[in-house]
């Protein structure tokens, strides 16, 4: 399976000099083309992998978590997923996750909500996100719980699951 794009960095030993000749550099310039030829391949204009190559990555890979804020004095959340496709919430009052922007079909997203020191509190969820058998789930209540819920969107909805209680 080739490289990612390939990581061998083009020998310049032979292209350095004025006196170097031409067809002792080839390969290396064979090589950068080869490298520059793989990153237009897969670059889509918006710096994500747009391929169709399984791809062996040897080093971990993940989301950088955000943490989401009330936006307004009704505490509600607002999730950017072009921006967060992983997030945390801190509740500190009954609040409420208004309806994601930017799902795209296929992604994954997963939200873990925090009770704060006191706990008691509630969160609603928008229409947009959907539980088995229709029924949306509650948040564990205790001080200092966590739940973690994942999403699947299918373009419209955000087709979520709930674990709950890692206290």
């Amino acid at each position: 399976m080739p490289n990612f794009p390939s990581l061998t960095q083009a020998n310049t030993t032979n292209v350095d000099n004025p006196t170097d000749l031409v067809a002792n550099a080839r390969a290396d310039i064979k090589n950068n083309i080869d490298n520059v030829n793989s990153i237009i391949t897969t670059y889509d204009g918006l710096n994500l992998v747009a391929t169709s190559q399984t791809q062996n990555f040897t080093a971990q890979q993940y989301f950088g978590l955000q943490t989401l804020s009330d936006s307004d004095s009704a505490n509600t959340y607002e999730w950017d997923l072009g921006s967060a496709q992983t997030a945390t919430i801190t509740l500190d009052a009954n609040s409420t996750l208004a309806a994601p922007s930017n799902q795209q079909a296929g992604a994954t997203y997963i939200l873990i909500v925090k009770q704060n020191g006191t706990g008691g509190y509630t969160l609603s969820f928008d229409s947009t996100y959907k539980f088995t058998f229709g029924n949306t789930p509650a948040v564990t209540s205790d001080a200092n719980a966590i739940d973690v819920f994942t999403f699947i969107s299918d373009g419209t909805n955000m087709l979520g699951v709930h674990l709950e209680a890692f206290d």
